[in-house]
C-alpha cells in the first residue's frame, strides 16, 4: 500500500516536471495546463494577500484612533474643564460687578495674581495699582465678605493685607447682640474677636459685621461667623474665635472700595 502511494506521488511529480518543461519550450498548452494546476495556489495566495491588505487598512484606519483614545479623552476633559472654569469666573465677576450698582464707593475689580510665600504675613497681590486709581487703605471685598485692605501700592499692582494677618484689626459688631469689638488676625485662617464682655451672650454661628467705627472699613459688611467662645474665669472679656465669611485662600478676584 505504501509503495503504491509512493509510486503515484512520483508519477505526479514527473507529470508536473514535464508540464513545466513543455511550458518553457512551447508556451500555450503548457501555460494553460500549468495555470489550471496552479489555480488553487493562486487562489490561496490571492486570499492571503487580500487578508493582509485588509488587516493593514484596518490598522491604518482604526488603530490610530484607538491609540489616540486617551489623548482624545484628555482634550475633551480639558475643554470641559475650561468651560466650567469660565462659568465659575463669570459667576464670580457678576457678583462683584453687582456691588458696582449697589455702592457709591466702588472703584474697580482686580484679579489676584500672587500670594505671599511665607507664613508670617497674610498678603495677596492684585493686578491693579496707582494707574487704576488704587490707593492705600482701600478695602478689598467679595460678594461673600471682607478680604482685607490695600497696604502697598505700585503703578500697576498692589498688595492686600488680609483680615487674618496678625497686623490686621477691624472694628466689628456682633449681629445678634449689636455689641462692638475689635477683630484681630490670628496669623492663620481665623481671627479673634476681642473686648466683648463676659456677660454678653455670644452663640456659635453668630454673624460678625463691620461697624465702621475705625473709619477704614465701611459699616455693614459681613466679615465672619463665631466658631468658638471661651469664657475664662477671672477674665473681663471673652475669647471669641471667628472664621472669615469669605474663604481667603480661595480668593481670585476682589472689588475695591474707597475709604
Amino acid at each position: 500500500m505504501f509503495k503504491k502511494r509512493f509510486f503515484i506521488f512520483v508519477v505526479f511529480i514527473l507529470i508536473i516536471f514535464a508540464l513545466l518543461t513543455y511550458q518553457g519550450t512551447r508556451g500555450d498548452l503548457g501555460t494553460s495546463v500549468f495555470a489550471f494546476l496552479n489555480y488553487p495556489v493562486k487562489v490561496l495566495e490571492r486570499g492571503t494577500s487580500l487578508a493582509v491588505k485588509s488587516l493593514k487598512n484596518f490598522a491604518r484606519d482604526y488603530i490610530p484612533i484607538f491609540g489616540r483614545g486617551d489623548e482624545n479623552r484628555r482634550i475633551v476633559g480639558q475643554e470641559n474643564g475650561q468651560c466650567l472654569e469660565a462659568k465659575y469666573e463669570n459667576e464670580r465677576l457678576r457678583s462683584l460687578l453687582g456691588l458696582k450698582s449697589q455702592r457709591t464707593d466702588y472703584i474697580t475689580t482686580a484679579e489676584v495674581f500672587a500670594r505671599d510665600p511665607t507664613n508670617w504675613f497674610q498678603i495677596l497681590w492684585i493686578n491693579k495699582g496707582r494707574d487704576d486709581g488704587i490707593s492705600k487703605d482701600m478695602i478689598a471685598v467679595t460678594s461673600l465678605g471682607v478680604v482685607g485692605r490695600i497696604h502697598r501700592v505700585f503703578s500697576d499692582m498692589a498688595n492686600i493685607v488680609l483680615i487674618t494677618d496678625v497686623n490686621s484689626s477691624v472694628a466689628v459688631r456682633l449681629q445678634s447682640s449689636r455689641i462692638d469689638g475689635i477683630l484681630e488676625g490670628r496669623g492663620d485662617n481665623r481671627c479673634y474677636l476681642k473686648y466683648v464682655p463676659q456677660e454678653v451672650d455670644v452663640m456659635i454661628g453668630d454673624g460678625v459685621i463691620t461697624s465702621g467705627l475705625d473709619s477704614i472699613y465701611p459699616e455693614g459688611f459681613q466679615i465672619g461667623y463665631v466658631v468658638d467662645v471661651d469664657k475664662r474665669i477671672g477674665d473681663f472679656f471673652q475669647v471669641i474665635e471667628v472664621v472669615p465669611a469669605q474663604e481667603l485662600y480661595a480668593v481670585e478676584e476682589v472689588a475695591l472700595l474707597k475709604r
